[in-house]
């Protein structure tokens, strides 16, 4: 087998967590955009990167905290929720990064910066 993909297959949880430290600081640069630059686009990011995050962290943890009890005990509804809530959150995020870039870069045409 490749030696890089056993070290994808094997070392998943490290490259997880280098997702998910390149998530946050994508949120702190776009809180850094907003507040220098007063652009709602850099909120949008900011509001896409967080929710990016949260999904990413929960299919992280998920596998080692959601077991059959918890499933038994939350019910039908909650048992949808877990697997509903995760690709909203991810689908929401990655729609809300684009969105403040557009919005970003079309107000930085309007103020000709």
């Amino acid at each position: 087998m490749n030696p890089l993909l056993e070290v994808i297959l094997q070392n998943g949880l490290l490259l997880d967590a280098a997702g998910a430290i390149g998530i946050g600081l994508f949120g702190l640069a776009a809180v850094r955009l907003a507040r220098q630059q007063q652009s709602w686009g850099g909120n949008m990011m900011a509001v896409g990167a967080i929710s990016l995050l949260i999904a990413r962290l929960y299919l992280v943890i998920s596998p080692f905290m959601v077991n059959d009890d918890v499933l038994h005990s939350i019910g039908p509804v909650g048992v949808s929720l877990t697997i509903g809530v995760p690709p909203l959150l991810l689908t929401f995020g990655l729609a809300s990064i684009v969105w403040g870039l557009w919005g970003h870069e079309r107000w930085m045409r309007a103020t000709n910066r």
